[in-house]
């Protein structure tokens, strides 16, 4: 047939030019992968993650050991015998008591206690003991300020009440002995001020005499009754009941400084660090090893003289009657068995004899043995009972340095109020010795006098409550211990969690994640194409020039949402192909994938459909897939004649076209294969059958092998003006691509566009946008009553 016009000519542009590849990193995880990785693993991954997850609560219940927590309530102790506030009780009970709770001085009394020690603290290291009660000890405020709980958790709920009810007691008791030393300190510290006021008050009775005697036959009275009126004497007592107030405060501050802060005189008794026990060192006694005994034994002269003799006559014997010659020489015959019974007899003897000497020497190895094993373990107790020692002084300097309750905060608070308390001392009775020297040089002895009777009083004033002080806080502290004990441990009836709850939802949570991760993973490593974004994103690859809609079910009608965007994409892509400058002259079209069930044989067939009605030219079919061909099943056509027979020579290709769909398309079919694709697909034969085609159809286009798997693909494809590449939605890798579209290339195959198939038609219409016909029904009944 001959050409009539340009537009039968046959198309080829050359390859089309594409961007270098992103400089986007390949590994680069993309937050989408997460949707993805649900929405393809979901029906798999959910029934194994909840498997998994009860698997994992089950197994956290099974390894769940209920812990029970007992607890002593103690309370801060606020009665008082006579005077309230005497005795100094803490503000926050729980925090200030803390700190002494779980210091060594107060746990190590309870890691010492054998009854403890043989149950559940039985670590040989006294630290680690001691980690373990403060892990599991807790302390916290009992409702109120002046409250305190002390808990403590075990798996046992009596040992868990005998170590509160210890931690208790321990910490009583050198609550007590502070307590007592506080009162010490405090009877140490005022006793001597008493003294010094009763010297002080007879030196000033005596003066006071003394005065009296001199001023004695003046009339004083209405001098100092004057004088006593005036503004000076009102002034000259304010200063004198400040100075008076500011003396009994700094005495009993320094005082309470002894409470606070227990000096190095005070003896304070460290408990004594736990004894050293022993570990026990497994020692085990050898056995005899059979294997070496039995070479002993072999290795005795008597016995290997024994041995060769025996299996000399043995091997006689046995010559004898292998051969039948006994029958004919019976006398050597017996002789032989005779000497063989013999040397049995001897070599069981030697054996015997053998065996006891070598068992000797073995046993006398074996003690030996031991007695080296057990002088090392000696010492490697030694070793650990001198390292045991070492830390222990090491414990107890430690102990004796934290024996100190007051930090070093509360010294330097104490000290600068006692600074500024001195300073303001200081300056009052610098004002009282001006004021009172002024009054004495204008008023001489009646005001000497009127000073010495007020100073007496203010002594005896300090004496008197001093002395009242000091009988008060004797008598408040035979109330008892500033802390006291309202309601002691008990072991609980309950645990605390009966079932753990807590840890089964996260063991469980996390288990029901893993078969997620693991498709997380794989999809990560896999790279799917989901969405045609991600084609666009690699700029190596050809451009999308349309998306597929998913093919709808045979089921469905006409009208359908389904079948109407799937015609719609369709329609689409062969708009792009018309109208681009790329394929817009082009005539032939090669559709391949990188792996089989990628959509190609779909999209050949309803383009070739769609651009037969769009256009009213003749489109041809060529299934070039002879390993697994498509087309005559997608049309319902014979199988043969085909491609398989036009390229052996057997049937004209005009023959073997199928012309049963019509006037408008035409199907090549693959035919039978009965030899190797290699053999009959080449770049010459596939251009011969090209140029026949082109001269009978506007359009044809070819249906392919997988490239990657059908190297003959990429001799179809070098022949034809353009190529078309299918990527399946959530099936086709991206790496698969990227290989597919590299070979066609180097092989000469102008790769003009990939199609994108496969996606939803909720997604093609979210995308695109459904734009149905208002009449689509009356216009399939019109064109099919056309057709």
């Amino acid at each position: 047939m001959d050409h009539q016009s340009n537009q039968l000519q046959p198309y080829h542009n050359g390859p089309v030019v594409r961007m270098s590849a992103s400089s986007e990193s390949p590994n680069a995880f993309d937050p989408w992968l997460l949707w993805i990785t649900l929405r393809r693993c979901w029906y798999w991954a959910i029934p194994v993650g909840v498997v998994l997850a009860v698997i994992a609560a089950f197994a956290v219940l099974q390894s769940f050991v209920p812990q029970f927590q007992a607890t002593h309530h103690l309370a801060a102790n606020k009665d008082w015998l006579i005077d309230s506030g005497v005795m100094p009780t803490p503000d926050d009970l729980a925090r200030s008591e803390k700190t002494l709770i779980t210091s060594p001085i107060v746990l190590s009394q309870v890691i010492d206690k054998p009854e403890l020690q043989a149950y559940g603290l039985q670590d040989p290291d006294p630290d680690v003991r001691e980690q373990t009660l403060i892990s599991n000890l807790s302390i916290r405020g009992g409702g109120t300020r002046s409250a305190m709980s002390i808990s403590y958790i075990d798996s046992d709920k009596k040992f868990a009440a005998d170590v509160c009810n210890a931690v208790v007691e321990a910490y009583l008791q050198k609550r007590d002995e502070y307590d007592n030393r506080r009162i010490g300190r405090l009877e140490q510290w005022l006793t001597p001020q008493v003294e010094q006021l009763k010297r002080k008050v007879e030196e000033q009775e005596k003066l006071v005499s003394q005065l009296a005697k001199e001023a004695h036959g003046v009339a004083p009275g209405e001098r100092v009754a004057a004088i006593e009126n005036s503004d000076s004497i009102a002034l000259v007592e304010k200063l004198r009941g400040e100075i008076s107030d500011l003396e009994i405060e700094l005495a009993l501050m320094d005082a309470g400084i002894g409470i606070r802060n227990p000096s190095a005189s005070d003896n304070i008794i460290v408990p004594s660090v736990a004894e050293f026990v022993p570990p026990v060192i497994q020692v085990e006694r050898g056995e005899i090893d059979p294997d070496r005994l039995e070479s002993l034994i072999l290795n005795d002269k008597v016995v290997a003289r024994a041995q060769e003799m025996y299996e000399i006559y043995r091997k006689q014997v046995l010559e004898l009657e292998i051969s039948e010659r006994w029958r004919f020489d019976k006398e050597r015959y017996a002789r032989l068995q005779k000497d063989r019974d013999e040397w049995e007899a001897k070599l069981a003897s030697a054996r015997e004899t053998a065996s006891k000497t070598a068992v000797r020497i073995l046993e006398d190895e074996i003690e030996e043995d031991y007695q080296r094993q057990l002088e090392l373990a000696e010492l490697e107790k030694e070793r650990l009972r001198a390292e045991f020692a070492a830390n222990a002084d090491a414990k107890k300097a430690e102990l004796e340095r934290r024996s100190e309750l007051m930090s070093e905060q509360e010294k330097l608070l104490i000290g600068d109020r006692r600074d500024q308390l001195v300073k303001r001392l200081q300056v009052l009775q610098d004002q009282y010795k001006t004021e009172s020297d002024r009054l004495r040089q204008r008023d001489g002895n009646s005001v000497a006098l009127q000073f010495a009777n007020d100073d007496l009083e203010r002594s005896r004033s300090m004496l008197h409550r001093i002395v009242d002080r000091l009988e008060s806080i004797q008598m408040e502290s035979k109330r008892g211990s500033s802390v006291i004990s309202i309601a002691a441990a008990t072991p609980p009836s309950r645990p605390v969690e009966a079932v753990p709850f807590k840890k089964m939802v996260m063991a469980g949570g996390g288990a029901f994640a893993i078969p997620f991760l693991i498709g997380l993973l794989w999809e990560f490593r896999t790279k799917r194409i989901t969405d045609s974004l991600d084609l666009e994103k690699s700029h190596t690859l050809a451009p999308v020039v349309g998306e597929l809609a998913r093919a709808p079910r045979a089921a469905s009608g006409r009208n359908s949402k389904s079948r109407r965007v799937f015609e719609e994409s369709v329609d689409a892509l062969r708009a792009n192909l018309a109208l681009s400058k790329d394929t817009r002259h082009a005539r032939s079209f090669a559709v391949v994938s990188s792996m089989s069930g990628e959509g190609k044989s779909t999209a050949v067939s309803q383009l070739a459909i769609s651009l037969a009605k769009s256009s009213g030219k003749t489109v041809l079919i060529i299934d070039c897939d002879m390993r697994c061909p498509d087309q005559h099943d997608v049309f319902g056509l014979a199988l043969e004649p085909g491609l398989n027979e036009v390229l052996r020579k057997v049937v004209p290709m005009k023959e073997a076209i199928n012309r049963e769909l019509g006037d408008l398309v035409h199907v090549l079919p693959a035919g039978h294969l009965k030899a190797s694709p290699h053999r009959l697909v080449s770049p010459d034969s596939m251009k011969e059958l090209m140029d026949e085609a082109l001269d009978s159809y506007q359009y044809v286009i070819l249906d392919t092998a997988p490239v990657l798997s059908a190297g003959e693909t990429l001799a179809i494809a070098s022949v034809v003006d353009s190529t078309l590449v299918c990527v399946m939605r959530d099936l086709t890798r991206m790496d698969s691509v990227v290989r597919t579209t590299h070979r066609l290339e180097a092989s000469g195959a102008n790769v003009v566009g990939t199609i994108f198939s496969g996606v939803t038609p909720r997604q093609y219409s979210y995308r695109y946008g459904d734009y149905k016909y208002s009449d689509f029904g009356q216009m399939l009944a019109e064109t099919a009553h056309r057709n």
